[in-house]
């Protein structure tokens, strides 16, 4: 037992005052002797004892109602978790996990729940004692606030809770337990609390996979509140991912982006506005509907009217929260693909040099520079000013050559092979293929007759996304959609597991197929890109398709590049000399710049990547990021809110159960205060037990009932004497 207010305890001395009382309305009676009166005498008497009883008895109940009165006001508690004895000078470790979250700047009726959350807080800090700890972990802190030393004056903390304004950043509860056991494990305080304050989204809930759960992680001790802030689920819609889909991306021609959005109320959506942006510019624009808490999409075409990097967006209506109504995409529209191309066959070069020409139209600029050389001139060949090289008819491949080829793919580089009739099947078998992870040709054959045609055709890749759209809609079987060539001779071999067949051969081998290395492409045709093969290089594809396989492979590290909040970016630039040493700039959306230099992250002969690192600050906002050199922008990239943080729905109970099940929590030590209910009140009655004072109310009243009952006999009593 111990009381909450012990100082009211010294009003126990009014008990004193009806004893007192008592003793001074004692009234002695005269002693009158009536021999005609003895039987009256012996019946007085027995009145009188039973008066002194009723007086008696009526001194106690008066006595004690005062007591249970004074009692009452002291606010005794039976002990609880912790000893009661010492309870009041118990020091404690007290830890308040809050929620800043973007999801706390919707309003109810009690107005913004951030600052009811910040209100909470305060609460919390008002019955923090001197000598007590305290730790504040904003979520999105985490996980950097467990090196923070513990505060000692609440004000400090109320300042901080002030100054408190949304992130952008989403954190789980998982991450913030796993924070205050690094805390809590080095407290000698015998009490320690944790105090979650937020929306109690059941998101926060979430527990991250492949994460071991059973042991008991806190403090058998510690004990945990919950302050739920706001009591039913926001009305809030979404964009909850953008993807852009084309992969050839090219200045003035369509490229499809695909959005999709959650509907996180209650009530049905119809013909919800949504907006793609580029480069500033309004796109294009469109309606969703969906039920209540599902789902719905849409594509957007877009046409980039310049090349470089673009960025874009697509944004809701205005809700209950802004900050998930937009999501941020880049793309980056090739300028000038340096193309080598490296051989021995002057007509297979020829009909190449005439197909990427007409390709790349009429204007006043080219998209692909061209450059050929013969065999002998590969090894003087710079593989760091070629964006996508081309192999038709090498005889054989140095071990040398095969290596820088193999780094070149490994750092984004593009690659197209052509056979020939001069290759060494043995030197490719064993000397470069191996070496690019592709499969060995198992030989020459010749066809007979109509000769080989083509038997599939994938026309869901990149390759065809848009030259082929109109074969696509007239024919749904994929096949036999455009026209064959006559394939009169061809290598045979096999596309492997780790390949894709991009166009099958009616033989079953592969016409063309796809491979990658690294962070690069490689595209492997079958035939020689001349007559004496096939026809192949007169038909109509035959331009189109060597002009967009140009594109597809050119190197990719500067397309849709996203991150999201609170990470730490780490992006790939390509190796030129000095690149070590020369110092770049990353803008912020806000237009803040930070400086930051770049980490050698590996190396493979005489070209290497150069990893440029972030480490600090992290992401904390929304939108597009650059990355300059100079004045010169080398990257662009997306970052988004975590769509989770979108979802307003609140946890239950069993939602909350895997959490506490996971950190060994007993439902025994999670004390969960009730809209309304005063916090300090909840946790002091939770620190010492059970508070008694409504039982020393009742039982006063019912006291001061029987003192009534009691008095009134006692005065008709002390009449009839």
């Amino acid at each position: 037992m111990t009381f909450l207010n012990p100082l009211v305890l010294f009003g126990l001395i009014a008990a004193a005052v009806p004893v007192l009382l008592h003793l001074l309305n004692l009234r002695k009676l005269r002693t009158i002797e009536f021999s005609t009166l003895t039987f009256l005498k012996e019946l007085q008497q027995t009145k009188i004892r039973k008066l002194k009883l009723r007086q008696l008895l009526l001194l106690i109940v008066r006595t004690l109602l005062i007591a249970f009165i004074i009692l009452a006001f002291a606010r005794p508690a039976l002990r609880g978790t912790f000893l009661g004895g010492i309870g009041t000078q118990t020091h404690s470790t007290i830890v308040i996990i809050f929620d800043d979250g973007f999801a706390m700047q919707a309003n109810d009726e009690q107005g913004e729940r951030l600052k009811q959350a910040k209100t909470a807080a305060e609460q919390i800090l008002d019955i923090v004692k001197n000598g007590d700890e305290l730790y504040l972990l904003k979520l999105s802190d985490l996980p950097r606030v467990t090196i923070n030393p513990a505060a000692h004056d609440p004000n400090v903390l109320r300042t901080v809770l002030r100054e408190t304004q949304f992130s952008e950043i989403h954190h789980t509860l998982q991450e913030a337990f796993t924070a205050c056991l690094g805390l809590l494990r080095h407290s000698v305080n015998v009490n320690k609390e944790i105090y979650v304050v937020g929306t109690l989204q059941k998101t926060l809930f979430a527990l991250s996979q492949n994460r071991q759960t059973g042991d008991s992680l806190l403090d058998q001790h510690a004990k945990i509140f919950l302050c739920p802030i706001g009591s039913k689920t926001i009305e809030n819609v979404a964009v909850d991912s953008v993807d852009v889909k084309t992969v050839i991306l090219e200045k003035d021609k369509p490229a499809t982006v695909y959005a999709s959005f959650r509907n996180f109320g209650s009530t049905t959506l119809n013909n919800y506005v949504a907006s793609i942006y580029l480069d500033g510019v309004k796109a294009a624009q469109g309606n969703i509907s969906t039920e209540p808490f599902g789902s719905a999409s849409l594509r957007f075409s877009v046409i980039p009217k310049r090349s470089g990097f673009l960025s874009g967006y697509v944004e809701l209506e205005t809700d209950a929260i802004e900050t998930d109504n937009r999501r941020y995409f880049t793309m980056y529209i090739p300028d000038q693909i340096n193309t080598t191309i490296v051989g021995t066959d002057d007509a297979a070069n020829k009909f190449l040099s005439l197909a990427l020409h007409a390709g790349s139209g009429t204007g006043d600029h080219s998209l692909l520079t061209l450059q050929q050389f013969p065999e002998e001139k590969l090894p003087q060949i710079d593989l760091n000013h070629v964006d996508v090289l081309v192999c038709t008819n090498i005889r054989s491949m140095s071990s040398n050559d095969a290596g820088r080829i193999r780094s070149f793919l490994e750092n984004g580089g593009g690659l197209i092979l052509f056979p020939g009739n001069g290759m060494d099947l043995r030197n490719y078998n064993t000397s470069f293929l191996p070496l690019l992870d592709i499969p060995p040709i198992e030989g020459m054959m010749s066809a007979q007759g109509n000769g080989i045609s083509f038997q599939n055709i994938d026309l869901d890749h990149p390759l065809f996304a848009t030259i082929f759209e109109q074969e696509r809609t007239t024919n749904k079987s994929n096949q036999h959609t455009i026209e064959s060539p006559a394939i009169r001779q061809a290598v045979h071999r096999q596309t492997g597991k780790h390949g894709q067949t991009v166009i099958g051969m009616s033989n079953g081998d592969p016409f063309l197929s796809e491979h990658t290395l690294g962070n690069g492409k490689i595209l492997v045709y079958s035939v020689s890109p001349t007559l004496s093969w096939s026809d192949f290089p007169v038909k109509g594809i035959f331009a189109p398709l060597m002009y967009r396989s140009i594109i597809y492979v050119s190197p990719k590290e500067h397309r849709q590049s996203s991150y999201m909040t609170g990470m730490q970016p780490v992006l790939t630039i390509p190796h030129t000399t000095g690149t070590a040493e020369k110092q770049f700039t990353m803008k912020a959306p806000d237009g803040n710049e930070e400086i930051v230099r770049p980490s050698i992250a590996s190396a493979h002969g005489s070209e290497f990547t150069a990893a440029l690192t972030c480490t600090s600050p992290l992401l904390k906002t929304s939108g597009i990021y650059g990355v300059k050199n100079g004045t010169t922008t080398i990257s662009e990239f997306a970052v988004n809110i975590d769509p989770q943080e979108s979802d307003t729905r609140l946890a239950k109970s069993d939602e909350m159960e895997p959490l506490w099940k996971h950190f060994g929590i007993e439902s025994g030590r999670i004390e969960q205060i009730t809209k309304g209910e005063q916090i300090q009140s909840t946790v002091l009655q939770s620190r010492f037990g059970t508070e008694l004072w409504r039982y020393c109310i009742g039982i006063a009243l019912l006291l001061a009932l029987l003192e009534m009952a009691i008095a009134r006999d006692s005065r008709k009593a002390l009449q009839q004497i």
